[in-house]
């Protein structure tokens, strides 16, 4: 995707796509403002953590964009036991105009993997 077009609006505004480390910023601190330092992995907790981290991310990443994207964001929380964790996830878009930024938060008690899906409409 080519993170610095320019998108015109009908109002004369000028927009520029934010860069992936700004998108980046946008999901650390939705997951920092709802993980605090000593967070417990609490089961009963996740549905919460997830929708306020999914919800903070999709309001700073939907007015940081042009409108003529889309936002999708998908938040993954487990316990951390040590044990390894993989995820992936693949799509069919425009290469070229779409994207994916992801960041990764862990502490002792937990793992946390945010992904926003940008895509031109």
């Amino acid at each position: 995707m080519s993170m610095m077009s320019t998108e015109h609006y009908q109002s004369g505004e000028t927009r520029m796509m934010p860069s992936p480390d700004e998108i980046k910023k946008y999901l650390k601190s939705a997951v920092e403002m709802a993980v605090t330092g000593g967070e417990e992995y609490l089961h009963s907790k996740v549905p919460e953590l997830q929708k306020n981290i999914n919800d903070y991310a999709l309001k700073k990443v939907s007015a940081a964009i042009p409108p003529t994207y889309k936002v999708v964001v998908t938040c993954m929380i487990v316990q951390n036991t040590g044990s390894g964790i993989h995820t992936a996830s693949t799509v069919r878009w425009q290469p070229d105009q779409d994207t994916t930024v992801s960041y990764v938060f862990h502490n002792d008690a937990m793992v946390v993997d945010v992904n926003a899906f940008l895509i031109s409409t």
